[in-house]
């Protein structure tokens, strides 16, 4: 059985990536791409929360070191009801 390695970056964000969707409460997966074979280099996501959710997960994607890019979008008038965050993961 070959020993993969382990100091590269794409494996480090691919156990990230698995960790992530793990670490995200309430959260309905809109959009998620990893790119990269066999251990993916850039990870595209967007996730819906509540708003009562949204501060706890953005807390979570914003201590990643791999985060690059963050966007927010937020639904409802005139209250909001729903958040949509969209992400990049880069190793």
């Amino acid at each position: 059985m070959a020993k993969q390695p382990s100091g590269r970056g794409s494996v480090k964000l691919s156990t990230a990536a698995s960790a992530i969707k793990k670490r995200l409460k309430g959260v309905k997966v809109i959009d998620w791409h990893e790119v990269g074979t066999p251990h993916p280099e850039v990870v595209i996501g967007t996730v819906q929360t509540g708003v009562a959710n949204f501060k706890a997960n953005l807390g979570t994607l914003a201590k990643l070191k791999e985060l690059r890019d963050l966007h927010i979008l937020i639904n409802g008038t005139p209250r909001p009801d729903i958040a949509q965050i969209k992400f990049t993961l880069r190793g």
